[in-house]
């Protein structure tokens, strides 16, 4: 089921950076800062076994709403308890009886849904398995992950520096990366033999092209396929996200976004920073195009960030687009200027269960 939240118009800024692609040179990998363990705690308030517990918690009430339907809406309360709201209609006490055996709290208030979406509500699940794919080949020294920063654009003009996003494979093309689709700075051409080339980018130091853009969406959601060179697929096979300061995370799964649920996501800008899922179903406007299902966090994340991976314990949940800070020098800076004017850092993503659902075989890679 898509649940979709109140529409809220929002003027986001994108998180990519306008750079100028230098010849392709060989250089060192990039440092690495901040653990896991010391972002949950500074960005959440709770320790690594508790965020992995509100993730799963979250999980299993994203397989169960997923399961029954528009009958039920579900999110995680303050304390990280996962509560369920029941539509009133037939099968009201039905559903709230597999809630409870779930171990979902119930919300006593009751909220409509139209007849005919009633009518096509199926057996109720408590769960649905989880059985991901095995799918992810080796972490190497030279594997390229989530978050990694890279350029998009051509070796004789001007690119965008973004963050690479989840590695997944494509049926017809193999190794791909899933990043943000306004990283693609030539979305006309994606596909053609003119097609936006990636590179990777240390600082401000430049790589050896690893692949090129092959399709690119900005309309309803932002994302872009990149297509890895063939000579470069053993970097992309791992299913992995950059944490810098400690091993890569591995991601074992997908989730839908749930409001309450922790996420961290990972940046080239930023790093490795969490938050919590604040809305789904957004309205998000940037440039001319406006995504339409968006999903906010409590993140701060600034230029260059766009791209990176979001997920809730080790499940992806989306792609990083924009933010309503995106545009300020450092997080510290962002923090107070969006309380001054009575907000907070907002970080907007792209699910990533829509991306696989609008490219049929695309799967991340996961083990």
């Amino acid at each position: 089921m898509r649940r979709r939240a109140c529409a809220l118009s929002v003027t986001a800024v994108s998180l990519l950076v306008a750079t100028v692609v230098s010849a392709p040179i060989a250089v060192a990998a990039p440092p690495e800062p901040a653990s896991l363990a010391d972002a949950v705690a500074r960005d959440l308030g709770l320790s690594p076994q508790q965020f992995l517990d509100r993730a799963d918690a979250a999980r299993r009430l994203a397989e169960f709403t997923a399961a029954v339907g528009p009958a039920v809406r579900g999110h995680l309360d303050a304390a990280g308890l996962p509560v369920v709201a029941v539509a009133d209609g037939p099968s009201h006490a039905n559903v709230v009886d597999a809630a409870a055996a779930a171990g979902f709290a119930i919300d006593p208030a009751e909220f409509d849904v139209p007849a005919p979406f009633l009518d096509a509500i199926g057996p109720l699940l408590d769960r649905l398995p989880f059985d991901p794919s095995l799918t992810a080949g080796p972490i190497r020294a030279s594997s390229y992950l989530g978050g990694d920063s890279f350029l998009a654009g051509t070796p004789a003009g001007a690119g965008l520096r973004c963050s690479l996003g989840f590695n997944a494979v494509d049926p017809t093309r193999g190794a791909v990366n899933i990043t943000a689709g306004h990283c693609d700075p030539g979305e006309s051409s994606t596909g053609s033999a003119v097609t936006t080339g990636a590179y990777p980018m240390y600082g401000s130091l430049v790589g050896s092209k690893f692949g090129s853009f092959y399709r690119t969406s900005r309309a309803h959601n932002d994302y872009a396929l990149i297509d890895i060179d063939d000579g470069n697929t053993g970097e992309f096979e791992s299913n992995a996200m950059r944490v810098p300061g400690l091993g890569p995370l591995l991601i074992t799964g997908t989730v839908d976004p749930v409001v309450g649920a922790p996420v961290c996501k990972s940046g080239a800008t930023t790093g490795f920073s969490c938050g919590t899922i604040l809305s789904t179903g957004q309205h998000v406007t940037m440039g001319g195009n406006v995504l339409d299902r968006s999903f906010s966090t409590s993140i701060c994340a600034l230029r260059g960030d766009s791209g990176g991976p979001i997920v809730s314990g080790t499940l992806a949940v989306g792609i990083a687009n924009a933010s309503n800070v995106g545009d300020q020098p450092s997080c510290e800076i962002a923090t107070v200027v969006s309380l001054l004017q009575g907000q907070r850092p907002e970080l907007f993503a792209t699910p990533v269960n829509d991306i696989l659902a609008e490219n049929p075989g695309l799967t991340v890679r996961t083990s």
